[in-house]
């Protein structure tokens, strides 16, 4: 049944967290307007699922409905998808392999470019890879530990508390300026980017928090994330091998890769637009809306540090460092310039998982801002005791440990031996 026909059974849904509204007004709402006892949103008489708060000055934000049948069907559709994708590549390789597959595969095999299954089906034109996140500290940045960031981890249970939901077992600082929820087995982690904690206020990475959590407590890091890191990993397969992937099994991955962007968009905008909602609502529009721009400016300007930095000619700064020197010495008209330039280009990238920026900043700022918590206007670099010894392991992970030559030399009382 679609969630919007459901009203009449279960009542108004709040858009922030989806509670079920309470039937009456507080004392400080406007008539006919309901309160969320979840997050403590005031929503006007008639608002469900989908719609934003109306603000003072009567600008109501007209989002589509999130909920319904029709997402359902879509997720639905994608899971069955990976699987006959699966199954098709599997049963396509066995037949190939039967009728003169095997005579290139064999050929790959004796110049060691054929090395397990993937590199087999590879061979015969498809596309084979792992979706799944098994060792996550090869590819995730190191876990943070309470010890380390107490004012962090508070607020992430607070944040979790109005969000309705439990803090993730792990928060891990990730390499690069982007923020995620990620889940493996039983396990969930909270990414937090460590070039944003020079960049965000408190209140901006508050409102951060509060979109991942928002995630994290819908299923989209489990269930709704598995679809995702098929469609990406099939996407990054198929351009990756490119002129590879041919014949029935290039054709299978193609069109698979084609029905499955096209059902997912709307699934993962939709999401995106419910953890902004949500996000807006605990830190405020002002804040999530600043945080949107700041991490789309940062990430553009963090990459082209990445391609400039020299590990090698840079003395004893690191590249977090170098990022840092970077940051802080951009003068204001150039930050404004950019600011302008993210918030005017509509279809510079193609996301099919994130709504236009634009789109998103209007749906945000039709928020009004909570009373003010303390310390909100304070540098995000305050979460973190001590940020250059966090910085200087991060470096060491990307680019390893400076090596030690061995010394010719050797403790007094000992002799060395030869071979």
């Amino acid at each position: 049944m679609d969630r919007a026909g459901d009203r009449t059974s279960r009542g108004e849904l709040c858009p922030d967290c989806e509670a079920e509204l309470d039937g009456h007004e507080s004392s400080s709402s406007t008539p006919g307007s309901a309160v969320c006892s979840r997050c403590g949103s005031q929503r006007a008489a008639g608002n469900g699922l989908g719609e934003a708060p109306q603000t003072t000055a009567g600008v109501t934000n007209q989002s589509p409905p999130l909920g319904g049948f029709v997402l359902v069907w879509r997720n639905w559709m994608l899971r069955l998808l990976e699987r006959m994708y699966w199954i098709g590549t599997f049963t396509g390789s066995l037949i190939l392999l039967v009728f003169g597959g095997f005579i290139p595969v064999t050929r790959g095999w004796l110049n060691n470019e054929v090395d397990g299954w993937s590199d087999v089906v590879g061979a015969l034109g498809g596309v084979w890879f792992a979706v799944d996140t098994k060792d996550p500290d090869s590819d995730l940045g190191p876990v943070l530990a309470r010890v380390d960031a107490p004012l962090l981890f508070s607020t992430i249970e607070k944040v979790g508390r109005r969000v309705g939901v439990k803090p993730p077992s792990q928060v891990r600082l990730t390499y690069l300026p982007c923020c995620g929820v990620v889940a493996w087995g039983r396990s969930r982690a909270l990414l937090i980017g460590l070039p944003l904690f020079r960049v965000l206020t408190q209140g901006e990475l508050r409102a951060i928090v509060a979109h991942e959590l928002a995630h994290l407590a819908r299923g989209d890091a489990t269930a709704a994330a598995r679809s995702a890191r098929f469609v990406e990993g099939l996407e990054l397969a198929v351009g990756r091998n490119g002129r590879r992937v041919r014949g029935p099994l290039g054709a299978w991955a193609r069109f698979c890769l084609r029905e499955a962007s096209w059902l997912i968009e709307p699934v993962a905008r939709g999401q995106e637009a419910r953890a902004d909602r949500c996000a807006a609502a605990i830190a405020g529009g002002s804040a999530a809306a600043s945080a949107l721009v700041k991490v789309a400016v940062v990430q553009p300007l963090f990459r082209e540090v990445l391609e400039s930095y020299d590990p090698n000619n840079s003395g004893e700064m690191s590249l977090y460092a170098f990022f840092r020197a970077f940051w802080y010495r951009l003068p204001a008209e150039v930050h404004t310039a950019m600011r302008l330039s993210v918030l005017t280009s509509r279809h510079g990238s193609h996301d099919p998982a994130h709504p236009p920026l634009p789109d998103r900043i209007a749906s945000l700022q039709a928020y009004s801002d909570p009373a003010s918590v303390n310390g909100d206007g304070q540098p995000a670099t305050t979460f973190l005791g001590d940020l250059e010894i966090f910085e200087e392991m991060l470096h060491n992970r990307l680019f390893g440990l400076p090596i030690v030559e061995p010394s010719i030399f050797h403790r007094a009382g000992t002799r060395s031996r030869s071979i």
